[in-house]
């Protein structure tokens, strides 16, 4: 590498002292191994995140939001805070291993890499798109990923704040980050999946999952799909599938569809600003992962 990249882990906590109590150690070991620097950012916790995070004679600065921002903004303010090449953004519910950090590091050789997905056993982001709507999952077999987790992955701190960082559309959370890969690559960037970057992800111990209703999660992804789509897809074969689908989903998940439409307006602005910098057609990334 011709040149040491300097590195920052970006930690957004909410109602998160258990976990904190659980993963932190890990980090504060991993960010050591990296000679990297600790910002955690405590979006108004209701419990005692903020004094078990005070008690800790660690090495990391402590930001705390004046009001609560959600999840996008949260990192964003983290990310801003940063003076490094590089950020990795983790949610209290990961563990990484000692020389994950330091693996992912290593990708950035490659100047057109935005970010690095780490490894917790269910491999790399995919997508297809089927009856006009965007969908993603994890997949294995594929080097490369279609975005990288917002709560385990490492990006290029520059490339991020040209793509405006985590939209805050999607607020409170769910498909901030499938947006900002899905730009990168839209902009002829990459990202990647670290095989060797390898971490333990406790999704079971979800804060969005002990905080908010089923409903509330599941109405929420919804409707961040249908923004995606109006913020993102220019391809005219996918935009006429989509919109021959539409009536169907408003008529199925009338709900979803009107709460999306009432964002409309934020999503073609976002979409003015960001379609000047395209290089790629929709079509060709997805047959990436065919």
């Amino acid at each position: 590498m011709s040149k040491k990249l300097s590195l920052t882990i970006v930690i957004p906590c909410w109602n998160s002292a258990e976990l904190l109590q659980k993963n932190l150690s890990s980090v504060i070991k991993a960010a050591k191994a990296a000679s990297a620097k600790i910002i955690i950012i405590d979006d108004q916790s209701s419990d005692n995140s903020i004094e078990y995070l005070k008690s800790l004679k660690a090495d990391f600065t402590l930001l705390t939001n004046p009001q609560n921002l959600g999840f996008g903004e949260t990192v964003n303010r983290g990310v801003a805070a940063a003076d490094s090449d590089l950020v990795v953004l983790l949610n209290t519910d990961v563990r990484p291993e000692l020389d994950c950090f330091l693996n992912a590091m290593r990708y950035f050789e490659d100047p057109k890499v935005f970010a690095v997905g780490f490894n917790s056993n269910e491999g790399s982001m995919r997508v297809n798109w089927e009856k006009g709507l965007f969908h993603h999952f994890r997949g294995e077999g594929s080097e490369i990923s279609l975005w990288a987790s917002g709560g385990q992955a490492v990006f290029d701190r520059k490339k991020y704040l040209e793509l405006g960082g985590m939209d805050p559309m999607y607020k409170p959370f769910y498909w901030e980050d499938t947006d900002l890969g899905y730009n990168a690559w839209k902009r002829g960037w990459k990202v990647v999946w670290g095989q060797d970057c390898h971490c333990v992800h406790d999704h079971q111990s979800s804060v969005i999952k002990g905080n908010f209703t089923k409903d509330f999660i599941y109405t929420t992804a919804q409707r961040n799909q249908f923004l995606f789509i109006w913020k993102n897809i220019s391809d005219p074969s996918l935009l006429i599938s989509h919109f021959f689908y539409l009536p169907l989903y408003l008529a199925r998940y009338p709900k979803v569809v009107i709460q999306a439409l009432q964002q409309l307006p934020i999503a073609l602005r976002s979409r003015y600003k960001n379609k000047r910098y395209w290089k790629r057609r929709d079509q060709d990334i997805l047959r990436l992962w065919k």
